[in-house]
């Protein structure tokens, strides 16, 4: 790791944050394909991104038949345990409908689920089985009717059998071997394969989180959730062979960021020297390592420190990770909340993924002739101050009828 000084930290802050013209030039051309061609232009960038010559995107019943069978029991069993603990986490939240009855007037402040979702779940070199459960369930426990799940051909040309027997048990059926920012302007716009959604949820690359980026506003996005983020704030009181352990833990993510802030210059040394990748700050205090954190706003934090839990109250971050005994890995597969993290910096305007993510919220409004006698007058001062001359006869003629 490289020891660096808190003034060195915004370059390497703005390079995780920006996104070249070039990359954006390359995904915009991707949707337009996309969005033009529909499968057509599906087929071609999935032939020049990945090598994989598709004809039929969907993950035939057959196939999802096969991969179940190829789970083994006690694997089936753990992840069924995993889905259990972050449903039991998100039907937690909910969001209180309400009334409001006045004389004349009633108000109803109403929830209701999104129709269609759509999933993305990243692979490389692991299945990514957390990540199916992480960003389906919280879909699921809001009564999402319809969810779909795009994932890349990277496994012989098609889906890795973990990813699709993970969503199989999740009751997903409509799976697609579609990757990268073709996938993300499949779901958008639709295809003659692929539904147009409602939401995009899920993490992924640049180019995966330039085209949620994009298309903000012809498609409902969760949150733009890139490479992954690692800080360990911490001083003489943390195990040094299990934040080591932590730091290259990180570094298994492509593209990951991990930094160490310590009051404790010999230790954070003597993990450093074992670590390839990241940074560390030496910092006087616990408080002035607490400043560094909420200037990065980051993914994930891990305070292992005195008071540590006092502490961590004061701390920005998508997840925060209290002691020796709470690594990040923990929430990436076990804990209960999402791993699907908002990183570069959003965690301090957004949040991870959870129900309220698929939830839309709006009201009903029923007024009668006594609402209007009473309070008509009002409402058509404030209009006539906007010089919305109609906004004021349609309030008007309503009175004057009461």
């Amino acid at each position: 790791m490289l020891q660096i000084k808190e003034n060195e930290l915004n370059d390497i802050l703005e390079k995780r944050v920006s996104i070249s013209t070039d990359v954006e030039r390359r995904v915009l051309k991707i949707i337009n394909d996309v969005k033009k061609k529909g499968d057509y232009g599906l087929r071609l960038w999935t032939k020049k991104l990945d090598g994989a010559d598709i004809q039929d995107f969907s993950v035939s019943e057959n196939e999802i038949k096969r991969c179940l069978l190829e789970i083994p029991d006690t694997d089936r069993k753990m992840i069924k345990t995993v889905i259990t603990r972050v449903e039991k986490y998100h039907r937690k939240q909910f969001i209180n409908q309400f009334s409001i009855k006045e004389p004349g007037i009633k108000i109803d402040f109403k929830v209701k689920p999104v129709e269609k979702v759509g999933i993305y779940i990243p692979a490389g070199r692991s299945p990514l089985v957390s990540t199916v459960i992480m960003t389906a369930v919280p879909a699921k426990v809001a009564g999402v009717k319809e969810i779909i799940a795009c994932s890349p051909p990277s496994y012989f040309g098609t889906i890795h059998p973990y990813i699709i027997a993970t969503l199989a048990m999740l009751e997903i059926k409509k799976i697609f071997k579609v990757g990268g920012s073709q996938a993300i302007a499949a779901m958008a716009f639709g295809t003659e394969s692929i539904p147009k959604v409602n939401i995009i949820a899920g993490p992924g690359n640049i180019f995966v989180n330039t085209a949620k980026k994009l298309l903000t506003g012809t498609v409902g996005i969760d949150l733009l959730a890139g490479p992954s983020e690692l800080v360990v704030l911490m001083d003489n009181t943390a195990n040094p062979d299990w934040v080591e352990a932590d730091l290259k833990s990180q570094q298994e993510h492509r593209d990951g960021f991990i930094l160490m802030v310590s009051t404790d210059e010999l230790l954070a040394k003597k993990i450093a020297k074992k670590i390839k990748t990241g940074y560390w700050i030496k910092v006087e205090s616990i408080e002035k390592g607490v400043n560094i954190v909420n200037k990065i706003a980051p993914e994930h934090v891990q305070v292992i420190c005195k008071n540590a839990r006092k502490i961590a109250e004061k701390i920005i971050a998508g997840a925060i990770f209290i002691g020796n005994y709470t690594p990040c890995a923990l929430g990436d597969y076990i804990a209960g909340p999402s791993h699907t993290l908002p990183t570069c910096s959003s965690a301090c305007f957004d949040s991870g993924l959870s129900v309220f993510n698929f939830l839309r919220t709006f009201a009903t409004i029923e007024a009668n002739k006594r609402f209007f006698y009473k309070n008509g007058i009002i409402a058509e001062r404030i209009a006539e101050i906007e010089n919305l001359v109609h906004h004021k006869k349609s309030l008007k003629e309503r009175r004057v009828f009461s």
